[in-house]
């Protein structure tokens, strides 16, 4: 069952802002991939989609969204929760396109449970999510930009905790 948040304006141009600044943050990093756009996507307005992704999961489950900059990120974890009472490092995958399956990039798997969006405008539909365990139990599918996905399709996908059991870790 998908579950549709409408993410509120001042949240729309705060996400545009801050990837704005996240994706300078990358830019200025002598590490950073400069041919990260070539992922067919543009970095910055890949920031923003995530962090669209971020603040309706926030307002689906009353948590609060890191504003800060950081040099690499978030180390893929958006929260730090609980999921029914269970600790859990969670990552909001936001897609702007319509997703067939939640795909995480195998030396990537840093989170304890994934959160499947898709952005259309200013709304996020969610998909469902999975735990570690199960992304890791995916298919492993070559990207057409030279990494590794564990994949798992959208039918695979457990619904949505409600949003009461889900709450920041203590």
């Amino acid at each position: 069952m998908t579950v549709t948040i409408k993410v509120p304006p001042r949240y729309a141009r705060l996400a545009r802002k801050m990837a704005k600044e996240r994706n300078q943050s990358f830019e200025e990093n002598e590490a950073w991939n400069n041919e990260s756009d070539t992922w067919g996507v543009d970095p910055e307005e890949r920031n923003y989609r995530g962090l669209m992704g971020e603040f309706a999961f926030a307002e689906y489950a009353d948590l609060v969204v890191d504003t800060s900059t950081s040099r690499w990120g978030d180390g893929g974890k958006d929260f730090a929760a609980e999921i029914n009472g269970k600790p859990a490092d969670i990552d909001v995958k936001t897609s702007n396109k319509e997703p067939k399956a939640l795909m995480v990039k195998e030396y990537a798997v840093d989170a304890d449970y994934y959160v499947l969006g898709h952005l259309d405008g200013y709304e996020v539909t969610f998909f469902g999510g999975a735990w570690k365990d199960s992304i890791t139990n995916g298919v492993r599918k070559e990207s057409p930009f030279g990494h590794v996905n564990y994949t798992l399709g959208i039918d695979y996908l457990e619904p949505l905790p409600e949003p009461d059991k889900v709450t920041l870790r203590r």
